[in-house]
Protein backbone atom coordinates (compact mmCIF):
# COMPACT_ATOMS: atom_id res chain seq x y z
CA UNK A 1 0.00 0.00 0.00
CA UNK A 2 2.99 2.15 0.78
CA UNK A 3 3.12 3.16 -3.16
CA UNK A 4 -0.41 3.99 -3.91
CA UNK A 5 0.19 6.85 -0.60
CA UNK A 6 3.66 7.88 -2.61
CA UNK A 7 0.98 9.02 -5.58
CA UNK A 8 -1.93 10.44 -3.37
CA UNK A 9 -2.06 11.02 -0.02
CA UNK A 10 -3.72 9.07 2.42
CA UNK A 11 -6.79 11.04 3.30
CA UNK A 12 -7.15 11.45 -0.73
CA UNK A 13 -7.45 7.71 -0.74
CA UNK A 14 -9.92 7.18 1.76
CA UNK A 15 -11.88 9.56 -0.38
CA UNK A 16 -11.91 7.94 -3.40
CA UNK A 17 -12.85 5.10 -2.02
CA UNK A 18 -15.80 6.47 -0.46
CA UNK A 19 -16.32 8.14 -3.68
CA UNK A 20 -16.19 4.63 -5.43
CA UNK A 21 -18.40 3.27 -2.90
CA UNK A 22 -21.05 6.00 -3.38
CA UNK A 23 -20.94 5.52 -7.29
CA UNK A 24 -22.13 1.97 -6.92
CA UNK A 25 -24.49 2.82 -4.12
CA UNK A 26 -26.13 5.13 -6.75
CA UNK A 27 -26.15 2.29 -9.20
CA UNK A 28 -27.40 -0.65 -7.32
CA UNK A 29 -30.31 1.88 -5.76
CA UNK A 30 -31.32 2.51 -9.17
CA UNK A 31 -31.35 -1.23 -9.68
CA UNK A 32 -32.99 -2.38 -6.83
CA UNK A 33 -35.67 0.57 -6.98
CA UNK A 34 -36.57 -0.46 -10.80
CA UNK A 35 -36.60 -3.96 -9.88
CA UNK A 36 -39.03 -3.33 -6.95
CA UNK A 37 -41.33 -0.76 -9.22
CA UNK A 38 -41.89 -3.73 -12.04
CA UNK A 39 -41.96 -6.19 -9.22
CA UNK A 40 -45.21 -4.40 -7.61
CA UNK A 41 -46.64 -3.27 -10.75
CA UNK A 42 -48.03 -5.29 -12.46
CA UNK A 43 -48.20 -5.67 -16.19
CA UNK A 44 -51.38 -4.13 -18.00
CA UNK A 45 -52.00 -5.02 -21.22
CA UNK A 46 -54.48 -2.93 -22.24
CA UNK A 47 -53.27 0.44 -20.83
CA UNK A 48 -55.45 3.53 -21.50
CA UNK A 49 -53.71 6.56 -19.90
CA UNK A 50 -50.01 7.88 -19.78
CA UNK A 51 -49.52 7.57 -16.36
CA UNK A 52 -50.36 3.63 -16.72
CA UNK A 53 -48.34 2.63 -18.74
CA UNK A 54 -45.40 3.99 -17.23
CA UNK A 55 -43.42 1.15 -15.66
CA UNK A 56 -40.08 0.11 -16.13
CA UNK A 57 -38.46 -2.94 -17.86
CA UNK A 58 -39.42 -6.49 -16.80
CA UNK A 59 -38.33 -7.10 -13.39
CA UNK A 60 -35.86 -10.18 -14.02
CA UNK A 61 -33.47 -8.01 -16.24
CA UNK A 62 -32.08 -6.30 -13.14
CA UNK A 63 -31.34 -9.19 -10.87
CA UNK A 64 -27.88 -8.94 -12.60
CA UNK A 65 -27.38 -5.71 -11.97
CA UNK A 66 -28.56 -5.79 -8.59
CA UNK A 67 -25.90 -8.92 -7.73
CA UNK A 68 -23.41 -7.24 -9.62
CA UNK A 69 -23.46 -4.55 -7.44
CA UNK A 70 -24.29 -5.37 -3.99
CA UNK A 71 -21.14 -7.70 -3.59
CA UNK A 72 -18.76 -5.54 -4.32
CA UNK A 73 -20.25 -2.44 -2.95
CA UNK A 74 -20.93 -4.72 0.51
CA UNK A 75 -16.82 -5.72 0.48
CA UNK A 76 -15.90 -1.73 -0.46
CA UNK A 77 -18.07 -0.40 2.45
CA UNK A 78 -16.66 -3.18 4.30
CA UNK A 79 -13.21 -1.92 4.46
CA UNK A 80 -14.05 1.44 4.62
CA UNK A 81 -15.69 0.86 7.82
CA UNK A 82 -12.48 0.20 9.08
CA UNK A 83 -11.90 3.84 9.22
CA UNK A 84 -15.30 4.57 10.09
CA UNK A 85 -14.64 2.08 12.92
CA UNK A 86 -11.91 4.65 14.45
CA UNK A 87 -12.09 7.90 13.10
CA UNK A 88 -15.84 8.30 13.16
CA UNK A 89 -17.84 6.25 15.44
CA UNK A 90 -15.82 7.36 18.39
CA UNK A 91 -16.36 10.85 18.42
CA UNK A 92 -20.07 10.00 17.71
CA UNK A 93 -20.33 7.73 20.88
CA UNK A 94 -17.78 10.85 22.64
CA UNK A 95 -20.71 13.62 21.86
CA UNK A 96 -23.82 11.15 22.31
CA UNK A 97 -25.29 10.64 19.08
CA UNK A 98 -26.58 7.32 19.82
CA UNK A 99 -29.14 7.45 17.49
CA UNK A 100 -27.01 7.77 14.72
CA UNK A 101 -24.48 5.23 16.03
CA UNK A 102 -27.94 2.83 16.57
CA UNK A 103 -28.98 3.49 13.12
CA UNK A 104 -25.49 2.57 11.80
CA UNK A 105 -25.31 -0.65 14.17
CA UNK A 106 -28.35 -1.72 12.19
CA UNK A 107 -27.07 -0.85 8.58
CA UNK A 108 -23.98 -3.37 9.75
CA UNK A 109 -26.91 -5.99 10.42
CA UNK A 110 -29.66 -5.47 7.45
CA UNK A 111 -26.40 -5.53 4.94
CA UNK A 112 -25.79 -8.29 6.28
CA UNK A 113 -28.81 -9.86 5.92
CA UNK A 114 -29.25 -8.55 2.48
CA UNK A 115 -25.50 -10.45 1.33
CA UNK A 116 -26.74 -13.40 3.13
CA UNK A 117 -29.84 -13.78 0.97
CA UNK A 118 -28.17 -12.98 -2.40
CA UNK A 119 -27.76 -16.56 -3.30
CA UNK A 120 -31.42 -17.22 -2.87
CA UNK A 121 -32.17 -13.93 -4.63
CA UNK A 122 -29.85 -15.49 -7.52
CA UNK A 123 -31.70 -18.58 -7.48
CA UNK A 124 -35.03 -17.54 -7.77
CA UNK A 125 -34.54 -14.60 -10.00
CA UNK A 126 -32.96 -16.65 -12.85
CA UNK A 127 -34.76 -17.72 -16.04
CA UNK A 128 -36.65 -19.66 -16.72
CA UNK A 129 -38.87 -17.69 -13.68
CA UNK A 130 -40.91 -19.91 -12.02
CA UNK A 131 -44.78 -18.44 -11.62
CA UNK A 132 -45.06 -20.37 -8.24
CA UNK A 133 -42.35 -18.64 -6.80
CA UNK A 134 -43.55 -15.05 -7.40
CA UNK A 135 -44.00 -14.04 -3.78
CA UNK A 136 -40.50 -14.91 -2.91
CA UNK A 137 -39.11 -12.91 -5.46
CA UNK A 138 -41.09 -10.18 -4.80
CA UNK A 139 -40.56 -9.94 -0.53
CA UNK A 140 -36.38 -10.99 -1.35
CA UNK A 141 -36.61 -7.96 -3.58
CA UNK A 142 -38.61 -5.59 -1.46
CA UNK A 143 -35.57 -6.90 1.49
CA UNK A 144 -33.19 -5.44 -0.75
CA UNK A 145 -35.03 -2.78 -1.85
CA UNK A 146 -35.50 -1.43 1.66
CA UNK A 147 -32.01 -3.04 2.70
CA UNK A 148 -30.50 -0.50 -0.07
CA UNK A 149 -32.04 2.66 0.77
CA UNK A 150 -32.01 2.07 4.54
CA UNK A 151 -28.29 1.83 4.06
CA UNK A 152 -27.89 4.81 1.58
CA UNK A 153 -29.86 7.28 4.10
CA UNK A 154 -27.80 5.96 6.93
CA UNK A 155 -24.53 5.94 5.22
CA UNK A 156 -25.20 9.39 4.62
CA UNK A 157 -25.56 10.51 7.82
CA UNK A 158 -22.92 9.03 9.26
CA UNK A 159 -20.75 10.30 6.62
CA UNK A 160 -21.79 14.06 7.56
CA UNK A 161 -20.93 13.59 11.08
CA UNK A 162 -17.65 13.29 10.14
CA UNK A 163 -16.24 11.94 6.60
CA UNK A 164 -14.39 8.73 6.19
CA UNK A 165 -10.88 11.36 5.12
CA UNK A 166 -11.90 13.68 8.13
Amino acid sequence: MDFIFEIVSVRTFWRILLFLHFLMAVGLLAAVTLQAVAVMIPVRQTAGKFIERLRPGPAASYALAVLILYVPAFLLGSWIYIKYRTYVRIPMEQTGRWWTVGTFEFKEHVVTMGIGLLPAYWYFWRQPLSEEHATIRKWLTLFLAFTVWYSFAVGHVANDFRGVGS
